[in-house]
């Protein structure tokens, strides 16, 4: 029969420890002596005379400073000693509990990535079924992390999709009409309106492009008016003729042309802007 493992609760150890206490023998005479050394020796002035004594002083004070290092370090290896031993022992039982942690921790790791996986499939799936609902398509709906948490019940990750969808419906349809809204008006001054719709598509707000839109139509009408300007400044009128007036030549002769349009009220009302705008006299005719 198996002996009964021992759990970590029950493995309670302790360590008998005894701190050393370092006594440096006659301490007192060699403190004294020291004294006597730095009280001798302290505020010495070099000179050439004197050069050669000084030499044999600073050996001796040199010396003596090795000897008390020497002995530092000597006592320092000796008394570190029992704790690299201990630490050794330490060390080799936690390397043994490695051996065994660390596949069981590989395993555990394995485990819960497909786990994980599999609840990024289950979320896969729910969103599936949940787009046609919400008027979504897959593909706009971005997997947030925190769907994926094992801690999150199926209720609360069910609401976390389902509050994502309505945003994104709600945004979807707010950009539909700001779509509708900025073509309908780009239309109306004579714009193509195919570049202001981009820019509400990149996230562009409406009102800035509707006032972009009247801005470009101000900025068009006033180039025109220069080049018309431009012009009339190196032309001459005669009666329904214009001529240049440096070379004679004819430059436009008005015609009229009877037309019948047909459209909503908004294209024509955008017509009869682009005929102001572009200065061509016209008259209802009944």
């Amino acid at each position: 029969m198996a002996a009964e493992i021992a759990t970590s609760e029950q493995l309670d150890f302790s360590v008998d420890y005894q701190p050393t206490k370092i006594v440096i023998n006659n301490q007192d005479k060699l403190e004294e002596a020291l004294k006597a050394y730095v009280s001798r020796y302290q505020g010495l002035v070099v000179t050439e005379q004197t050069l050669k004594d000084d030499k044999k002083v600073k050996k001796e004070l040199n010396s003596l400073k090795k000897q008390l290092n020497f002995k530092r370090i000597e006592i320092h290896k000796t008394f570190d000693q029992p704790y690299t031993d201990f630490k050794a022992s330490i060390d080799g039982m936690i390397s043994q509990i490695d051996e065994v942690v660390n596949p069981i921790d590989e395993g555990i790791s394995k485990f819960e990535e497909q786990q994980k996986q599999q609840r990024l499939e289950d979320v896969k799936a729910e969103i599936a079924e949940m787009a046609p609902e919400y008027g979504v398509s897959v593909d706009e709906i971005e997997i947030e992390d925190s769907w994926l948490n094992k801690s999150l019940s199926k209720i609360k990750r069910t609401k976390a999709i389902a509050d994502n969808m309505a945003y994104v419906r709600a945004q979807k349809k707010a950009l539909n009409n700001s779509i509708a809204a900025a073509t309908e008006h780009a239309k109306s001054v004579g714009v193509e309106p195919e570049g202001w719709v981009e820019q509400l598509k990149q996230g562009q707000d409406l009102d800035w492009v509707i006032q972009a839109i009247d801005h470009s139509v101000e900025e068009r009408a006033k180039r025109a008016a220069y080049e018309e300007a431009m012009q009339n400044a190196n032309t001459e009128k005669h009666g329904e003729t214009t001529i240049d007036a440096d070379t004679g030549e004819i430059k436009s002769e008005n015609m009229s042309f009877t037309l019948k349009l047909t459209g909503t009220f908004a294209e024509l009302k955008a017509v009869r802007r682009f005929l102001d705008n572009s200065e061509i006299r016209w008259e209802k005719v009944e």
